[in-house]
């Protein structure tokens, strides 16, 4: 289809507002996933592969994997601004890459792997004709970062927590939004024990839906540089599989 846009980046400026920031008033990082994916979902509606025009192909976008380095989170009433970029899309997936600045420094900045499924195959879509032509993909992927192999064998890991998926959780996919597992597992620690981590980078994998009602248990095991975390369902399998890169 024609589309008036054709640029791969994206571009938005604002405000860290109270409701994006946690008891030390600095942005949560959840709230740095949220901006991320608001912003990429602004993008994709210039390309006309937002929630319109995805709704009328009768598809929808999922995130596969995410990795995010933290230079520094900025505190409640900062001017801050968020680009997101995409890369060439495979066969079965692209890559959509962000960075979270105030002026010219770089705050926040990553990497993450998306896919097309339709809703009444439920099945992944070929992605090769998605994208308008004549898009200039010129910028390339921040520089080291990279994705890491995470284990996703967490049946015996020690366990740090439960959550029930509620209503508030869920998306327009119909399952848990992907956010809110970033939430729901940071939601196992107390203030004081995320504030000792110093969280330098996260992260996080999405390897099955979880519905309404679904009950979680989140399970960790520790590394050298950091704790992986995963969420399995009652059937002991990982539905979403974490590394938390810390001081």
């Amino acid at each position: 289809m024609e589309n008036r846009n054709r640029s791969n980046k994206f571009k938005r400026d604002l405000m860290v507002s109270p409701s994006m920031c946690d008891g030390d008033s600095l942005m949560s990082i959840p709230a740095a996933f949220d901006l991320f994916q608001d912003t990429a979902t602004m993008h994709a509606d210039t390309l006309d592969i937002g929630p319109a025009g995805m709704n009328r192909r009768r598809m929808f976008w999922v995130i596969t994997k995410t990795v995010m380095r933290i230079e520094r989170r900025p505190e409640m009433m900062d001017d801050i601004s968020c680009e997101t970029w995409i890369q060439a899309a495979d066969r079965a997936s692209c890559e959509r890459d962000f960075a979270i600045r105030a002026g010219d420094e770089v705050l926040a900045e990553g990497r993450s792997i998306w896919a097309v499924i339709s809703r009444e195959t439920g099945r992944l879509v070929h992605m090769d004709e998605l994208y308008p032509t004549g898009i200039d993909f010129d910028k390339p992927a921040p520089e080291g970062i990279e994705f890491e192999r995470i284990g996703k064998k967490f049946a015996d890991a020690e366990l740090i927590g439960a959550y029930t998926v509620r209503s508030i959780d869920i998306d327009l996919g119909g399952h848990m939004n992907n956010v809110n597992y970033v939430r729901a597992m940071l939601g196992c620690f107390s203030s004081e024990q995320i504030r000792a981590m110093g969280i330098k980078a996260i992260e996080v994998n999405y390897i099955s839906q979880t519905y309404e009602g679904e009950t979680i248990e989140f399970r960790v095991r520790g590394t050298e540089n950091g704790p992986e975390i995963g969420a399995v369902n009652t059937e002991g399998k990982a539905v979403f599989i974490a590394k938390l890169y810390t001081e």
